[in-house]
């Protein structure tokens, strides 16, 4: 059995969950209090700061601290991360945190900031959107996810998101033989899009990978999946 992973996608200090991450198509707003109360018996939380991966920089540092301390710090956190300074003020709060844009855009920079402060503190998020990964706030498709994976070194953690069915619940979407190639570059390998129950959850497990990120099926349906413990 792999873990299930909530997400607590912030914007505006509030938690929402958006279709294919479209500003204004929030299905859900919670405040955070709310959120931390749903997923604070899980084993990690998964945090996305939309604004910072719009704006460049971190923005909900306020909140990310919040949910750092609830978890007693068993949080990834991503969006915005742009340079070894924004990675060093994250770690503060959270165990790892998740490099996107510059992990696809400029991957010689990742490879520094894991040399910096290790490979288990830094993972990365490869958004795909069909066969292109898209960085940025998913608004810049940026290269073919094969080419990506050549360019990256080891990290502690890859998280690859299905744009295309994020925040649908219309059923996860990979290619199972890319799930041995992102064994090749992350110790662990989570999957997230499209999420909608728990055999979702376990057909993912199935396919290998470590982990399953759940938003929708959380905060939309209040499908538990293991729930307390994971």
């Amino acid at each position: 059995m792999g873990l299930v992973i909530p997400s607590i996608d912030l914007s505006g200090g509030l938690v929402v969950k958006r279709v294919r991450g479209i500003r204004g198509s929030e299905l859900v707003r919670l405040n955070l209090t709310e959120a931390l109360n749903l997923v604070k018996g899980y084993p990690l939380v998964h945090v996305v700061d939309l604004d910072g991966a719009e704006l460049g920089r971190p923005v909900n540092v306020d909140s990310i601290a919040r949910v750092g301390s609830a978890m007693g710090g068993r949080c990834q956190v991503g969006g915005g991360v742009r340079g070894i300074e924004d990675v060093e003020l994250l770690l503060r709060y959270c165990s790892r945190v998740i490099v996107g844009t510059i992990a696809v855009e400029e991957p010689k920079e990742l490879l520094a900031m894991v040399k910096e402060l290790g490979e288990d503190k830094v993972g990365v998020s490869l958004d795909a959107d069909g066969e292109w990964l898209v960085t940025r706030g998913w608004r810049f498709r940026a290269k073919r996810i094969t080419d990506a994976i050549n360019e990256l070194p080891r990290v502690g953690a890859v998280v690859y998101t299905n744009v295309s069915v994020e925040g649908t619940g219309m059923g996860p979407r990979v290619n199972p033989e890319l799930v041995k190639v992102l064994k090749g570059i992350g110790k662990e390998v989570y999957y997230a899009g499209g999420v909608s129950n728990c055999s979702d959850v376990e057909e993912l497990w199935r396919l290998g990978f470590d982990g399953v990120i759940i938003g929708y099926a959380l905060y939309v349906k209040g499908v538990r999946c293991g729930g307390q413990g994971g």
